[in-house]
């Protein structure tokens, strides 16, 4: 059955280590509450270590070196640099939009909204948000789930419930950039996570420019601080001002940087995390069983937040879709 984060870890390796360790950790990918979060639906592995090694700590061992195994050695060749757990397009995320948008042909609307999905002879009439109406056999939704719940909702009420029950939180960043000797101390690592039982009004700190090497010059440092989410909800309220200032003091708290900063951009993105609370996995078989012949959901909402999980999800979606097209004569 399944159980939250913080259940499963404080059953295995006690209070602080939940504390100091996993919900930092954790909270920093999902945006989440531990005492909310599925373990099945986040960490499987996780229980999947449990009931294979009865221990965490044997689980992750016997992981580590199968990853060994599986790049040939324990260490890196001499000279060599050590594979990073971490990639990004060199020219950031927006450029693998911009390469699939390339390859896509057909019938292309980009910039328009789909704002009814209606039954039709032999599958579904969209209507666009231009006025024209596209007609379909199979419709595949990668929207955010209550966006997915609002078109289904006079199709399929049931699954526009389930779809609505999916909880969303909003999350922001703010970018600064500076000086490499304006940071008092060298700067190793990727960056911090923050427990919640510090309650500083920041989840997070990424160095940027150590994470991935390209994002600035040399001599020079960029930082990447994580706010919003479930953890501070209230960090989302904040002028631009009020939040600039707030970010420079925990700077200089946790990193001793006081300097001004050469340049700052602020990111805010409202009920954008999907939350996959206790019971997630099957909330989603129950969407799934719920939607009309010919309507598909993916995206971050469901199986996985990161790019990987999704590109999977749509792939998989995309093999469903294709089976059940007949095949042109």
């Amino acid at each position: 059955s399944d159980e939250t984060l913080a259940e499963f870890v404080r059953r295995r390796l006690g209070d602080e280590a939940l504390d100091k360790i996993a919900e930092p950790l954790m909270s920093g990918i999902y945006n989440a509450e531990a005492d909310k979060q599925s373990v099945l639906a986040t960490f499987p592995r996780f229980r999947e270590m449990e009931e294979k090694y009865g221990s965490l700590t044997k689980g992750m061992l016997a992981a580590q070196a199968a990853r060994k195994n599986a790049n040939g050695a324990a260490n890196p060749a001499p000279g060599s640099k050590p594979l990073s757990a971490f990639v990004s397009p060199r020219g950031g995320t927006e450029t693998m939009v911009d390469a699939l948008t390339a390859q896509l042909t057909g019938d292309l609307r980009m910039g328009t909204g789909v704002e009814a999905i209606e039954p039709a002879a032999g599958g579904y009439r969209l209507q666009l948000s231009d006025g024209t109406t596209l007609t379909a056999s199979q419709v595949i939704m990668a929207t955010p789930a209550y966006v997915s719940g609002k078109l289904v909702r006079p199709l399929a009420p049931e699954a526009a419930e389930l779809l609505d029950g999916i909880r969303y939180v909003s999350t922001g960043t703010i970018s600064l950039a500076f000086r490499s000797s304006e940071a008092p101390n060298p700067l190793k690592g990727y960056g911090l996570v923050i427990p919640m039982s510090a309650r500083r009004p920041i989840n997070a700190i990424t160095l940027s420019s150590v994470k991935f090497a390209q994002r600035a010059p040399n001599g020079h440092l960029l930082l990447r601080i994580f706010f919003g989410g479930s953890r501070s909800p209230q960090s989302m309220e904040l002028d631009d001002a009020t939040l600039y200032d707030t970010v420079r003091r925990e700077l200089d708290a946790l990193l001793g940087i006081d300097a001004e900063p050469l340049f700052h951009r602020i990111y805010r993105w409202f009920r954008s995390n999907p939350q996959y609370d206790v019971g997630h996995l099957e909330r989603i078989a129950a969407i799934e069983q719920a939607l009309p012949p010919g309507i598909h959901v993916t995206g971050s909402a469901y199986r996985g937040v990161g790019i990987p999980d999704c590109v999977k999800q749509s792939q998989e979606t995309a093999q469903r879709v294709a089976a059940a097209v007949p095949a042109p004569a």
